[in-house]
């Protein structure tokens, strides 16, 4: 029996999300002589091709939407908010304009004829749009200074306005609370081809060497959450600071070293007084037969 193996690798590289597909078309052909021997022929150069493109085109993928900010203290991922079906992200302009955009990738559907990560579509004349910016994208710090959140800049030299400005769209990230992967447009402005776009997101909170995501942790958690943090760890240093103290300085010794043990010892017999005179004060009996601790 001999087996023939031929694969053709074809490789589709889309920024649009930051997708990559990687198909192996394989052919496979049968036959059989007398002596049953089996043999597999591989296409090994397109397989390698295939393999080595997609390693790449994945490396390209998770580094396209990663900033340093500009003193080199805070580190930013927001590959969460690139979305890779639909039409993106969507804000009412009020100013007669629909505007669509993209994080760190092209527009997976788009009104605008072009790809590009950022349209500008009428909403009363058909066939009317343009893009407002083009990739590759460029990263600056936040608005209120690097820790704060991030500002992608996307440019479009092409189809610029009245003389010759370019079309340039910022998206303003601000760190704040609220789910990974999600996020808020506060407004968006525009003056005479400068757009910019503000975002509220936990994405954009450093992943690491800032205050800001952990503010941003601290906004999600509700007041019971913090309550009950509070208390467990306050408990856990009370029982483990007092247990080394009764036993090093009181020289106490097996369950005597919890702390106020004899208190601890005695809050079951609280419980039931506290339980006994509750239960005479409903039944009017208070006093009877009832006597203090």
């Amino acid at each position: 029996l001999i087996l023939t193996v031929e694969s053709e690798a074809v490789v589709s590289t889309q920024s649009t999300g930051g997708v990559t597909r990687c198909f192996s078309l394989l052919r496979t052909q049968w036959y059989s002589d007398r002596t049953h021997s089996l043999q597999t022929s591989f296409n090994m150069k397109s397989s390698l091709f295939c393999l080595l493109a997609l390693i790449l085109t994945v490396e390209s993928v998770r580094g396209a939407c990663t900033y340093t900010s500009s003193d080199k203290k805070y580190n930013y991922d927001l590959s969460a908010l690139s979305v890779s079906s639909g039409y993106g992200y969507l804000r009412n302009g009020g100013d007669g304009y629909n505007y669509w955009f993209n994080v760190c990738a092209n527009l997976p559907k788009s009104n605008c004829t072009q790809q590009a990560p950022v349209c500008q579509a009428s909403q009363t004349k058909a066939g009317q749009n343009v893009p407002t910016g083009y990739l590759p994208a460029t990263f600056a710090d936040g608005d209120a200074g690097t820790g704060s959140g991030v500002v992608i800049t996307y440019v479009n030299n092409v189809e610029q306005c009245s003389g010759n400005t370019p079309r340039k769209t910022n998206l303003h990230f601000k760190c704040s609370g609220g789910a990974p992967g999600f996020l808020t447009i506060t407004s968006i402005t525009e003056n005479k081809c400068l757009y910019d776009i503000y975002i509220n997101s936990y994405s954009a909170c450093p992943t690491s060497g800032g205050k800001g995501k952990i503010d941003a942790d601290l906004k999600k958690m509700s007041g019971g959450s913090i309550f009950l943090i509070i208390f467990f760890v306050g408990a856990a240093v009370y029982l483990i600071v007092g247990s080394i103290v009764n036993w090093r300085v009181k020289h106490a010794s097996g369950i005597e070293v919890i702390p106020n043990f004899e208190l601890w010892r005695s809050i079951p017999g609280l419980m039931k007084d506290g339980l006994t005179f509750t239960k005479d004060k409903i039944m009017g009996l208070t006093g009877r037969g009832y006597q203090s601790v």
